[in-house]
């Protein structure tokens, strides 16, 4: 069993463009994240975990439906999930939870997403203005885990209530905008990397290719080094308040009573392959690998090397409700018995949020990228945790196989479901392109 020791509530916390190198747990030395790596230190830490897709929605929808994207045809961030889809906390309520949510991107906005079915409660209220972009409203995190508490406090009024709570922050996902004094502490250290000082041009578009995107672009500053530094910045105050949130469910004393799962969407890029400051392109590992630590009250800490998906987190997350997930989850429950003597399978994809097609396979360590470029098939062969250098010239009969297995598993995925797209105005399609998602 999962339960070493009994527990009332279940939190899933998930952040936004989070990379996983920036996380002490992980290897960083930046120093950024001392909450979070305490918080490793209590947890069973997946040392590779990996979403679906580098955007937003393809990868939350697999956290709760647990099915690839390309199969539920979660194409971009205008998709909305089908109808009658199982999700995790549909599961968890049929078992007794309270459910709630409180997001923070504007991607993931109830009635548009669908990714609001199950929750009794769904927070998307966005009651700020982005700093540069006066239309686009957005949640950050200091209020994010106030009205967290609030929610749960709220789930959890009626003596022995069990809460399923998730809290997505968006904070680093740019532009990068942390507080005062977030960014400072970074900026000799970025500014002192080899490319640190380069001045970078500004992009009229948004996708971030040899260019700084539009959205990104803070006012008289050009350099990488300015921009780094703000990144780590927004990652260092998302961990406070990370922080807060689980200093303030331990004042309502519930944080000793609650299993947590703590995970990212997709990473950032931060100048590999001349990529600047952007997601949705590519599927390369600085993109698509996620931090991913579950504590079990009363579960030993402990390091897993199998490898594991955005796309098991469903049926672990129905396991800590004592449900089993449904047959059409393609996940496996983490906590289960001798499940680290198992690898996940992990199948990527960009679909549109990229100007290319890009799908990807995960496996015995290594990450296959195959990129169409009109009828051109460009393949990449990555080894996770090295440098980036494509291994694929030397790599023949890899290459054939994961290529064969990638074909496998697209080909096997249920077909004649159809995309649904969102309802979108013309101020909904200017906040998605500020966002860098949108491609007309």
């Amino acid at each position: 069993s999962p339960k070493q020791e009994p527990f009332n509530h279940i939190l899933l916390v998930t952040v936004d463009t989070l990379r996983v190198d920036h996380l002490g747990s992980y290897g960083s030395t930046k120093g950024l994240t001392p909450r979070l790596d305490q918080f490793a230190k209590e947890s069973l830490v997946f040392e590779t975990a990996i979403a679906p897709s580098s955007f937003t929605l393809a990868s939350v929808a697999a956290i709760h439906t647990s099915r690839h994207p390309e199969e539920i045809r979660i194409l971009n961030n205008q998709s909305k999930l089908p109808e009658g889809l199982p999700s995790a906390a549909q599961i968890l309520r049929k078992q007794g939870f309270r459910t709630g949510a409180v997001v923070s991107n504007f991607v993931l906005r109830a009635n548009a997403s669908g990714i609001e079915a199950g929750f009794e409660h769904f927070d998307d209220e966005l009651p700020e203005y982005e700093i540069n972009r006066p239309d686009y409203r957005e949640r950050t995190a200091r209020i994010t885990t106030a009205t967290a508490l609030r929610a749960f406090k709220n789930l959890a009024r009626e003596p022995g209530s069990r809460v399923f709570l998730w809290v997505h922050y968006q904070d680093p996902h740019g532009p990068y905008t942390p507080p005062a004094n977030f960014r400072d502490p970074h900026l000799e250290t970025e500014r002192g990397a080899s490319d640190g000082t380069r001045k970078l041009v500004v992009s009229t578009e948004d996708d971030g290719l040899g260019k700084i995107p539009f959205y990104q672009y803070l006012k008289g500053h050009q350099d990488a080094g300015y921009y780094r530094a703000g990144y780590d910045g927004e990652v260092a105050f998302v961990d406070r308040e990370i922080g807060r949130l689980f200093d303030g469910l331990s004042a309502q004393g519930a944080f000793a009573k609650t299993a947590v799962v703590f995970t990212a969407d997709h990473g950032e890029s931060l100048g590999e392959n001349d990529y600047w400051f952007a997601h949705g392109e590519y599927l390369t590992e600085h993109l698509v690998r996620a931090p991913l630590m579950i504590r079990v009250p009363g579960r030993k800490p402990e390091r897993r090397t199998d490898a594991a998906g955005l796309i098991d987190l469903m049926p672990t997350l129905a396991a800590l409700g004592d449900a089993s997930a449904p047959k059409s989850a393609l996940g496996r429950n983490l906590l289960a018995t001798n499940a680290s003597a198992t690898n996940s399978t992990l199948h990527l994809s960009s679909l549109l949020a990229s100007h290319v097609p890009r799908f990807g396979l995960v496996e015995d360590g290594y990450l296959y990228i195959a990129s169409l470029h009109g009828q051109e098939l460009e393949e990449q062969i990555f080894r996770l945790g090295e440098p980036e250098k494509n291994l694929r010239a030397k790599n023949e009969a890899l290459a054939t196989r994961m290529r064969e297995r990638l074909s496998d598993l697209r080909g096997g995925m249920q077909k004649g479901m159809e995309e649904r797209k969102q309802a979108l105005d013309a101020g909904d399609r200017a906040k998605l392109r500020a966002l860098g998602y949108v491609f007309d």
